[in-house]
């Protein structure tokens, strides 16, 4: 049997709906039907034979409902155009007289209470008026409820549906306790356009009189349908609270008040349900949550919800929403069974959170809103209309496939995917001499803004002797648009013609000495042009060319954007001598593009240097390379982009070949992509591959540098290689050094590093679905640690039976003070049908020295017996092994006194407006008239409390500040240089581990001579005076025009020679291109409230090392230290 239509489905189940009535407003029933929705009839209404004959009218209209949609369907069936109209006129007649008759009950009942008295004819009348409302919201309710009982409990929840009971006031006639069901649709519209003010009036969220009595029932009723226990607690004077299975749920007293939610259990697991509600809807949830047991959770309106851990970091990514689908095909919205029509697989809507929150950075929270439409399908198939339409449309069908979704999050507000057009192609396959048509295009859409496109455009073929030519898409495009202002060239629309250029054009010659293909890609809507073109010339040189150019740029600005790569490579190598060759030259230019070295790195494991550097079978390739070349080198207004490639060859044939290329980024830094692949015995067939991607680069302004070594499609024999290399150096007011092999310690807290996280090294000894072997190990050095490590892993297993194992070993050791932690861990398990039959597992560490730890745990399990065995030892004695202490004043004194640490320094040398003879060589420090002398050192930093020196503890003062004395002389500035804060201070475990290699602190002093710099002893005093001479004619003549260009002439004054002069204040003025300037502090620290982020009561705006801001807590007591941390200035959070 066919599917069913939408016709029939239609009245299906508007028979369904109203068949409960037929029982409900039967003699017997109707006076109980009456009371259910909240009347208790007296006889004379109930009795009356105007109300019997409209319950009966209604009853028979239904009754002949399912004969109806049995002859509509045979007609279907049967295709009979007359019987469809005819039967489903009969069923339309019977729904309308359904209708009519619910409405004429409720006259009929305002009639029958003609004789009661008038409190009771007052109280049925406002009834009647009702009943009708009441009853179509009856039976929509009822459907809902017996069609998709789980879709209902979701209405009540947000309240598009109220079911409750409610009580008559003790005066009110002929009332009665009712279980009041009804539907609010009018809540629909303020639910999607002002959700702040929907959640207001049901309710009363951001209201100071919150306090969770409306929404509680509704949860409640919604977990008691779904077997989760819950109890509402309502005691006098409180708050009601709702105490569920996992969760307990409470307003809080804030203001205005939100909503606290406890949860019981500890999350240890992903969890990912599907709830069928009904055979069409379901209920998705998913969670990835990591949090121990206690912890709370608090919304606050609108929409801020914030996260409580007892203990310990916490993460949450909660997704609920419903999705509305059959499981057997799409579901079909209109159309006609077997032919055309409108289908949709499923629509999906979701909301969520994802949070988190740890010691270091307090609370992150976010949340979303997702809908989506998925497996959307437009269907027109002419074959089966008439004569006339078959012969113009040619047999042709429309088959158009569609998604679209939309998404909302407070950081990048509301955004739409996916396609709304309609395409056509009809193939023609017809030629005209070299020009071969074969097909053509019909699309229509709706694009930005409104705008309505209809493109009428083909794709052919030209063959021309050795050279071929495909055009995709080449046509015309007609736009239709509506102006703002109301104004087009059709009224209050515009219509629009233009030309549309191909989205792609392919090219290939066969032309025996020269052979090769290139490939055209267009892109108008993205402004972006796309070429690659592959030669090969008598099988000797290859010449490659890849170029993209955008003319639309990213943030909306006039302009275009350029690269290009080309390369050439020859075949057999240029000799250079020893075996090696030069096999191939090219380089990179780019126009307002600039090098995204970072991105390069984060796809190096994937192989991403090969689009840049002499790329293979560009043609087949070409949509990833333009696409990598696309996100490497993004659109950068100003810049430039140069850089040449070369690529050596060693062995014949080749057994070791590396390709270099560096790209200088003008201005900006320089990058270096390289590759290395060794490939034995032969590059074709190889037993060994070997492939190394290298990527570095030096920036001068953000002083670093960094290198990146990443094995890639790398193996021996058959076993895969993986693993990376990463030297990291910086220099500044954040000096840092790190060389890393495989990555870094577990317990090492790892600093952002440009290149992303390092990979293991590591073998695949065996990969195969019933045996796993594989080894990994790292190394690392940073300033303070070495870090090494390995790991073995081993899996045996097939359907019934598998055995698992590892063995590990981690270890760090720290320079100053020493101190060392070596981790050990090892397991073997065997299962037998997914039951364990036997498992061993050990774990131990070791810390030292003076005092020595160790402490792990064993244990080993057969069957369903389980031994653990947990130890922890202490010994050795607590030595001080620190050196002698050491005397810090002479240390100073022995500092200041070198003449290195003395330096005439003279600020904004390129702003004096004087310039001074050359000054003879001298040993002598030569100090300008308005310069400085400064005195600095690098041994001790000054104003910072000093627990140690290296590994000595000062004996004569822990604090030291210089300062000037001599008369005449005064200190203008503080000079600071970079220390390593670990030498100087005593630090934990975490902040050893995650403090900045060097810190800037004060060291030293500029002294100038006191007041103004500028000041002379001498000067020489003229008085200088003109002879005045007056000319006058005997008649005065008055130049009246020069009156009238005064305004000229002072507008011409703007652009003299001494308003271009580069001490001008226009000059300056025009360097400055806004009034307002940001100050950036990049060694700034703020002391945090630990519990949010916000700024501690009293405490200093900031502290110019995080030194100076553990004094700082460390002064405050240990209880301060609990509840306050540093961070940087952007990680504070604003006060509400």
């Amino acid at each position: 049997m066919a599917d069913e239509g939408t016709l029939e489905a239609l009245g299906r189940n508007l028979a369904f709906a109203f068949e409960p009535l037929v029982d409900r407003l039967s003699d017997g029933n109707l006076e109980g039907f009456f009371s259910e929705l909240g009347l208790a009839p007296p006889a004379a209404v109930a009795n009356a034979q105007p109300v019997g004959n409209a319950a009966a009218t209604i009853a028979g209209a239904i009754s002949a409902m399912p004969s109806a949609i049995a002859a509509l369907e045979a007609a279907v069936q049967s295709e009979d155009a007359g019987q469809i109209a005819s039967a489903g006129a009969d069923l339309l007649r019977a729904v309308l007289d359904a209708v009519r008759g619910i409405t004429d009950l409720g006259n009929a009942v305002d009639q029958a209470a003609g004789g009661l008295s008038a409190a009771e004819r007052a109280a049925v009348q406002a009834f009647a008026a009702e009943l009708p409302g009441r009853i179509f919201d009856y039976v929509i309710i009822e459907f809902i409820r017996r069609a998709h009982s789980g879709s209902l409990d979701v209405l009540r929840l947000i309240g598009l549906v109220d079911d409750q009971v409610t009580l008559p006031a003790d005066s009110a006639p002929l009332a009665r306790p009712a279980r009041q069901r009804r539907l609010s649709p009018e809540r629909l519209l303020t639910m999607l356009t002002d959700p702040e003010q929907y959640l207001r009036d049901l309710f009363q969220w951001g209201e100071a009189g919150f306090d969770g009595s409306r929404i509680f029932p509704r949860i409640q009723t919604l977990l008691e349908n779904y077997d989760t226990p819950t109890v509402l607690l309502t005691e006098p004077g409180s708050p009601p609270v709702l105490e569920a299975f996992i969760a307990r749920l409470q307003a809080d007293n804030g203001n205005p008040p939100g909503l606290n939610i406890r949860l019981r259990v500890p999350a240890i697991a992903d969890f990912e349900r599907q709830y069928r509600i009904s055979s069409t809807i379901s209920f998705l949830m998913s969670t990835s949550a990591r949090f121990d047991a206690g912890m709370g959770i608090t919304l606050r309106p609108p929409l801020d919800v914030s996260l409580e851990p007892i203990s310990g970091d916490a993460t949450l990514d909660l997704l609920a929403g419903l999705e509305i689908g059959r499981e057997d095909g799409a579901m079909e919205i209109i159309g006609q069974t077997g032919g055309s029509g409108l289908f949709l697989e499923s629509f999906s809507g979701s909301f969520g959170v994802s949070g988190s929150w740890s010691v270091g950075s307090g609370p992150q929270i976010e949340p979303a809103i997702r809908a989506a439409l998925n497996g959307g399908r437009l269907k027109i198939d002419f074959s089966e209309a008439d004569g006339f339409l078959k012969t113009i449309a040619g047999g042709v069908q429309i088959d158009s496939e569609f998604n679209s979704g939309l998404s909302w999050t407070p950081s990048n507000g509301v955004s739409f995917e996916g396609s709304s057009a309609i395409e056509v192609a009809i193939p023609l396959h017809q030629t005209l001499g070299p020009l071969n048509l074969q097909t053509l295009y019909l699309i229509g859409g709706i694009g930005s803004g409104g705008s309505v496109t209809l493109e009428m455009s083909s794709g052919f073929s030209v063959e021309l002797g050795p050279l071929q030519a495909v055009v995709d898409r080449f046509g015309a495009q007609v736009e239709l648009t509506f102006p703002s202002d109301g104004e087009g060239n059709l009224g209050k629309a515009d219509l629009g013609f233009k030309l549309k250029l191909p989205t792609a054009v392919g090219m290939s010659i066969d032309a025996g000495a020269v052979r090769g293909g290139g490939f055209l890609s267009i892109d108008q809507d993205r402004g972006e042009y796309a070429g690659i073109l592959e030669l090969s010339i008598l099988e000797l040189v290859s010449v490659t060319a890849i170029a993209v150019i955008s003319t639309k740029l990213p943030d909306g600005e006039d302009g275009f954007a350029f690269v290009a790569i080309i390369s050439v490579e020859f075949n057999p190598g240029i000799q250079l001598g020893f075996g090696f060759t030069l096999v191939g030259v090219g380089g990179i230019v780019g126009l307002n593009r600039e090098a995204d070295m970072e991105a390069i790195a984060q796809g190096a494991t994937s192989g991403s240097v090969d689009s840049v550097l002499f790329p293979k079978d560009v043609i087949a390739n070409a949509p990833k390379i333009i696409n990598d070349i696309r996100t490497f080198f993004p659109p950068d207004q100003g810049t430039f982009l140069i850089g040449p490639m070369m690529k050596f060859g060693w062995g014949t044939p080749t057994l070791i070949s590396l390709s270099v290329g560096v790209i200088i980024e003008i201005p900006g830094a320089i990058g270096i992509v390289g590759k290395l692949t060794i490939a034995i015995p032969d590059e074709r067939v190889p037993l060994i591959i070997i492939n190394v991607a290298v990527l570095g680069e030096i920036d001068f302004d953000k002083k670093h540098l960094w290198f990146l070594a990443v094995l890639y499609e790398s193996r021996v024999i058959f076993m895969p290689l993986q693993g990376g290399m990463g030297v990291y150096a910086s220099w500044g007011s954040n000096s840092q050094f790190i060389i890393s092999v495989g990555g870094f310690h577990p317990r090492y807290d790892v600093p952002v590093l440009p290149f992303g996280d390092i990979p293991r090294l590591a073998i695949n000894i065996l990969d195969t679905p019933v045996a796993k072997v594989r080894v990994l190990c790292y190394f690392a050095v940073t300033s303070n640690t070495v870090q090494f490590g390995a790991r073995a892993e081993l899996y045996f297993g097939i359907s019934i039976a598998k055995i698992e194992g590892h063995i590990a070993f981690d270890a760090l050791f720290q320079f100053s003070p020493f101190y060392f932690v070596i981790t050990i861990s090892a397991s073997l398990s065997v299962k037998l049908f997914g039951a364990g039959l036997f498992s061993v597992r050990f774990r131990g560490e070791l810390e030292g020295p003076t005092p020595w730890h160790i402490e792990g745990t064993g244990s080993i399990s057969v069957l369903f017996w389980d031994v653990d065995v947990d130890f922890s030892h202490t010994w050795g004695e607590d030595e001080d092994t620190r050196l002698p202490p050491i005397s810090v004043m002479p240390m100073l004194v022995e500092e200041f006194s070198k003449d290195e640490n003395w330096t005439a320094e003279l600020a904004n040398a390129n702003q004096l407006l004087v310039t001074l003879r050359p000054v003879d060589a001298t040993t002598e420090l030569v100090l300008h008239p308005i310069g400085s002398l400064r005195i600095t050192q690098r041994a001790v930093p000054l104003e910072l409390t000093l627990d140690k020196i290296g590994s000595q503890r000062p004996d004569d003062a822990n604090r030291f500040s210089v300062d000037a004395v001599s008369a005449g002389v005064e200190k203008r500035a503080t000079v600071k240089e970079q220390f390593a804060i670990g030498q100087f201070q005593d630090l934990g475990d975490g902040d050893r581990l995650s403090a900045s290699d060097y810190e800037q602190e004060e060291a030293g002093l500029d002294l100038s001579v006191t007041g103004n710099q500028t000041a002379t002893s001498y000067a020489t005093k003229r008085v200088v005076r003109y002879e005045t001479i007056i000319i006058d004619s005997a008649l005065r003549q008055v130049f009246l025009f020069f009156e009238a260009f005064t305004n000229l002439f002072l507008h011409l004054l703007l652009g003299n020679s001494a308003a271009r002069n580069v001490l001008s204040a226009q000059t300056q003025a025009h360097k400055h291109l806004y009034d307002e300037k940001i100050k950036v502090d990049p060694n700034a620290f703020v002391v945090v409230n630990l519990a949010d982020n916000t700024a501690v009561a009293d405490a200093p705006v900031s502290f110019a090392s995080r030194a100076q801001a553990r004094e700082y807590m460390a002064e405050q007591g240990p209880a301060f230290a609990k509840q306050a941390h540093i961070v940087r200035p952007h990680e504070m959070r604003e006060a509400a």
